[in-house]
This record gives C-alpha cells, sequence and structure tokens, in this order.
C-alpha cells in the first residue's frame, strides 16, 4: 500500500489507523511524504513505528511522490491512497484480492469514493466514468477512468507502464496514465464493492479558485500534446478549452484560464519529446469501452460472472 502525504497529519493518522484496521495479514504500508513540515513523519513513527516504512522526499511532487513509492513496493498488488481517504470497511483490501483472483485479466480496479458518514453512496466530484452514476453507482463496469484517490493496481501494470508521469505533478495525472494502460492492454474496472470515505470532503475544485484549476488546465493539453492525433486533438482540446473558460469567468479564476492554456499549448520540450499519438485501435477500444454492458446488475454476496474481456479489447 502506498499513501501519498502532504502536511496533512490528522487526516494521515486517521488513514493509517483504518488501513492497520484491515483483515489483511502482512500489509506493507509505505508513507510517501511531500516535504511536509507538519510533523507528519514523526507521527507515522511514533504512532506506528516500524509497520509502515516513511518515504521522506525533498521535493513536493504528487506524482513522482507516488512512483516512488510504487517502486518501494514490493507487493504483487499496489493499493494508492491520498492522504485523507480512511477504509471504513475492514475487508475492503481482502475484497480486492478477490476480485483480482475472479477477474485474473483485470489490471486496475477502481473505488467507490463516498464520505466517511457515508462511503457507500459516491460523491459525484470523483465521478467521471463512462456510465451514468445514478445507475451504474452500485454495478461493475469495464472504465476507462480511475480517481487517483484509492485505486488497487497489480504490480506489473505500474511497471509496464512506468506509472504517473512525473511531470504532470498534479491534475489529470490519472487520466493521462489511464490512455497508456488501455494502450498496453491492460483492463480497468470499476468496482463497487470497493469503498473508502474522503475525510476531507473538497466538492468540485472547477468551482473554486486554487492552483490546480490552472494544472488542469495545462495538464489536458499536454495529454493532446503526447496521445491525441492531430483532429482528435483539435477537437477535444477546443470543447475543454471552452468548457474551462467559462467555468473561469463564473468562478473567478480567467488567470490561471490564461496562464494553463498558455504553458499547455506551448508545452516544453520535455513534453514534445513523449509525442506518441494513440493508434486507432486503441480509441476504438476506448469506444467500446464506454458503450460497453455492466458486468453485473447488482453488488452484493453473490458471484459476479465476469464476461469475456475479449469482447471490448483488441
Amino acid at each position: 500500500m502506498v499513501i501519498l502525504n502532504y502536511n496533512s497529519k490528522d487526516l494521515l493518522q486517521q488513514t493509517l489507523d483504518s488501513v492497520f484496521d484491515q483483515d489483511w495479514p502482512n500489509l506493507e504500508v509505505i508513507v510517501v511524504d511531500n516535504c511536509s513540515i507538519d510533523g507528519s513523519p514523526d507521527m507515522v513513527q511514533e504512532r506506528f513505528g516500524d509497520r509502515a516504512n516513511i518515504l521522506r522526499r525533498t521535493l513536493n511532487s504528487p506524482t513522482a511522490g507516488r512512483n516512488q513509492g510504487f517502486r518501494a513496493a514490493k507487493g504483487d498488488y499496489v493499493l494508492s491512497l491520498d492522504n485523507d481517504i480512511a477504509l471504513p470497511d475492514k475487508s475492503v483490501i481482502r475484497k480486492g484480492i478477490a476480485l483480482f483472483e475472479q477477474f485474473q485479466w483485470a489490471s486496475v480496479l477502481a473505488f467507490k469514493i463516498g464520505t466517511l458518514e457515508n462511503p457507500t453512496e459516491p460523491l459525484p466530484e470523483h465521478w467521471w466514468y463512462p456510465q451514468p452514476i445514478e445507475t451504474s453507482k452500485d454495478v461493475i463496469f469495464y472504465t476507462d477512468f480511475f480517481s487517483e484517490g484509492a485505486v488497487l493496481f497489480r504490480s506489473q501494470a505500474l511497471v509496464a507502464t512506468g506509472g504517473y508521469d512525473d511531470d504532470f505533478f498534479q491534475g489529470f495525472e490519472s487520466v493521462e496514465l489511464s490512455l497508456r494502460l488501455i494502450n498496453d492492454g491492460f483492463v480497468m474496472l470499476y468496482c463497487p464493492s470497493l469503498t473508502c470515505g474522503e475525510q476531507r470532503v473538497r466538492g468540485f475544485l472547477t468551482q473554486k479558485r486554487t492552483r490546480i484549476n490552472y494544472l488542469s488546465v495545462r495538464n489536458r493539453l499536454w495529454i493532446v500534446w503526447k496521445h491525441y492525433p492531430f483532429w482528435r486533438g483539435l477537437f477535444y482540446a477546443s470543447g475543454r478549452i471552452t468548457i474551462a473558460c467559462l467555468r473561469s469567468i463564473r468562478f473567478g479564476w480567467i488567470d490561471h484560464f490564461v496562464s494553463g492554456v498558455k504553458d499547455g499549448i506551448f508545452a516544453p520540450r520535455d513534453i514534445r519529446s513523449k509525442r506518441r499519438p494513440l493508434p486507432r485501435t486503441t480509441w476504438d477500444t476506448i469506444k467500446q469501452i464506454r458503450n460497453s454492458p455492466n458486468l453485473a446488475t447488482t453488488v452484493g454476496p453473490q458471484t459476479i460472472t465476469a464476461a469475456n474481456p475479449t469482447l471490448f479489447l483488441r
């Protein structure tokens, strides 16, 4: 398990309390601390001792920090959590491993992210899946997206793709990684039985003036630079830029929008040198994923019958 932290000592403590309350044996817990100055690493060491491995970074970067934790992890599976995500279900790790054993062709399991008070009801701000939340929140389905706040990986998928792009820092980094995972043939599932609770509910960040608005606009354009053929990228970018512009005017972050567009279009050489437009077969796969039927109509104690993955993947 890899938990990313930055200056959130109290939230991190609650997250770790829930982690060590899990019924899964021999749990490896790695806390990646991004230069916190609030005493987070000392708290981890004093409260949890050698049960948690602390990686103290000297440079704050969410993407690079997660990747460092992934590289340090030794298990066949890696659960990646934000420091404000708690696990009220004591058997959730066991459930995740059981799902991997059942769906042996799947490599990424996305969690349902709710609140601590109601972890079984997903928060809309974490729902960017291809299926509508009203009808699909309690069913398992193929997805082309996962939330980086709570996700279970097979280690081999992280090794093969290299994890997140360090240059992205934060903002749509899971979208970029999802594209590479799908392109490399890895299957992702949304799994509503894997529940967790967000301790610090932040709502829709597009409605607030934060630096993430700049990063999200910039990184969307960097995704176009890296992965989109010209015409598909132009269509994708123009629509997203228009929506972001309207939101920035409405919610007061027009300066972040302008900076994001400028730095996104005029991407640095490190980003432009990574340009590898995804082939048509990958875009066809994404289309099939978005139009695919659910793997089950309900999630409960009954066994879920796996669909044939070759129906959706090339």
